[in-house]
């Protein structure tokens, strides 16, 4: 018979295993089986040398065209562990871990994507922790990236706009609980400008009326 930890950790092992093989692929077909996972560097650049072993099971999933989109799809994977819960306490309504996951449509195979969510899913962690200044990120929140989204240096991308999603579920159920799905679309500075003056709701507007969502081009003009 197992023990209470190895049931504990069976049924954790099964949430992971339901929303990679179950949740996403319902959404958004196949995915390569390969995750590019957050490494240690990835948190010594932030300047965090004493790093919790669960943050490097944090990792991006990349889904290649297919039937349900006819672009590439990278989403993160591990916010929503349910870290920490008994599976004796779990209820179906509440959140779980951090309640969300984010993703990104790009054109083309992108590495850039991958470093973008990446950094983003590490700044969450780092946040959630409080270890770093500022919330967890919402719907509607512009989010710099100091730098080009593609690093190519002629980008006028330069941030993203976090937002719930139209295309796709915009929510998703675990055995733990619910987690939200938010899609990272890359903005330009003026961009950022116009949702300060104008509200996020506003510039997701603009955005839709160009054709600039779901799908973020690292050299499109900008928008306003």
């Amino acid at each position: 018979m197992k023990t209470q930890n190895q049931q504990r950790e069976q049924w954790f092992q099964n949430v992971w295993k339901q929303r990679e093989e179950d949740v996403y692929p319902d959404v958004f077909g196949a995915f390569t089986g390969h995750i590019h996972a957050l490494s240690a560097a990835w948190f010594e650049s932030m300047g965090f040398k004493d790093i919790d072993p669960r943050w490097l099971t944090h990792g991006v999933l990349e889904s290649p065209p297919n039937k349900r989109h006819d672009n590439w799809v990278y989403i993160t994977t591990g916010l929503s562990n349910p870290w920490g819960v008994d599976p004796a306490d779990k209820q179906p309504d509440p959140y779980s871990g951090l309640g969300f996951e984010f993703f990104m449509h790009t054109a083309e195979a992108s590495q850039w994507a991958i470093e973008v969510l990446g950094t983003l899913m590490a700044m969450q962690i780092l946040a959630a922790q409080e270890l770093v200044a500022g919330g967890l990120l919402e719907p509607f929140d512009r989010v710099p990236l100091g730098r080009t989204i593609d690093k190519s240096g002629d980008s006028l991308v330069k941030n993203l706009l976090i937002l719930p999603p139209e295309h796709v579920p915009a929510q998703a159920q675990l055995d733990s609980g619910i987690f939200d799905l938010l899609l990272c679309v890359g903005i330009t500075d003026a961009e950022v400008q116009f949702a300060r003056a104008q509200d996020g709701p506003g510039l997701q507007k603009v955005l839709m009326h160009h054709g600039y969502i779901p799908v973020t081009h690292a050299h499109r003009p900008s928008s306003v």
